[in-house]
């Protein structure tokens, strides 16, 4: 789905401060102090948020004993509605930590400036925030969340993931059942915050799987230049047929998971773009309310 052009987006045009800045301060040399980070963030903003601890089953192998989800409540609604990026990083060959600034210190500072929104806005849902952990170690952090929720209240899951620079929203996984609903949703956010969005039946795997294991409604949310996210559609989704040239490899999957994801690759423009299309369909799904 390609909905207008990037020319014809409204709202304001300028970048949200702090974005690039925030999504720095996650760039620590271990998984603790990363952690550390966020902490801080949050408590500058001086908001309530619980951390949930839960053990790693991969730790004789990688990473810390425990994992720790961290989630903010917003709204007391009937139904909730989770929206969550995870703020950890890939630990790389050499067992250094990566950067890890477009996947996904871009997704918290994103996330971030969500929340401050939404907390001054009346919902009709409760809303979680969750910033998960030890997703690069197999989606555990998302995976113990959605274990530990009552999914029959649960209306839509919304994931950030990769949304450091681009002009173009991508989404999906589409092919995945169950999430009409959700994907008609972020359709008429894109229409109304007239982004260029780019829907994808085949999309990379991201905590929301932990949500569709789990029967809950989800999306997952990424922001990519133009040729880039229909370069990344084609080696997905095109198969053999793609016209990619052969072994292609498009940029983003050259970056990611390498020390090469560092915070020059970042644009406060893309990531407002990602903050825009999240709010909207944040938005979309809290009218929704039943």
């Amino acid at each position: 789905m390609l909905a207008t052009s990037p020319g014809l987006r409204t709202q304001e045009s300028t970048p949200l401060p702090s974005l690039v800045e925030i999504a720095g301060r996650l760039d620590q040399s271990s998984a603790a102090e990363r952690f550390d980070s966020l902490l801080k963030l949050l408590d500058e903003h001086g908001w309530v948020y619980e951390i949930d601890a839960f053990p790693n089953p991969k730790a004789d192998e990688v990473g810390p004993d425990i994992g720790r989800n961290v989630i903010i409540t917003i709204g007391s609604g009937d139904r909730d509605l989770v929206i969550g990026a995870h703020a950890d990083a890939a630990v790389l060959s050499d067992g250094s930590l990566s950067h890890g600034m477009v996947d996904n210190a871009a997704a918290v500072a994103v996330l971030i400036h969500v929340t401050g929104t939404l907390l001054e806005e009346p919902v009709q849902h409760r809303i979680q925030v969750v910033f998960f952990d030890l997703e690069e170690l197999g989606l555990l952090g998302s995976a113990h969340f959605a274990s530990t929720i009552s999914r029959d209240r649960v209306d839509a899951m919304v994931n950030l993931d990769i949304v450091g620079y681009g002009d173009t929203l991508i989404y999906g996984p589409a092919a995945a059942a169950g999430n009409d609903t959700v994907y008609g949703a972020v359709r008429d956010a894109c229409a109304n915050g007239r982004h260029e969005c780019l829907e994808f039946d085949r999309f990379p795997p991201g905590d929301d799987r932990s949500f569709q294991a789990a029967g809950i409604p989800n999306i997952s949310l990424a922001t990519l230049p133009r040729t880039e996210a229909h370069q990344l559609w084609l080696t997905l989704n095109a198969g053999p047929h793609s016209a990619l040239r052969e072994q292609f490899v498009p940029p983003i999957l050259r970056t990611i998971h390498t020390p090469g994801d560092t915070a020059d690759k970042l644009d406060a423009t893309g990531m407002r773009l990602a903050y825009e299309a999240a709010l909207g369909l944040v938005r979309e799904l809290d009218r929704g309310a039943h």
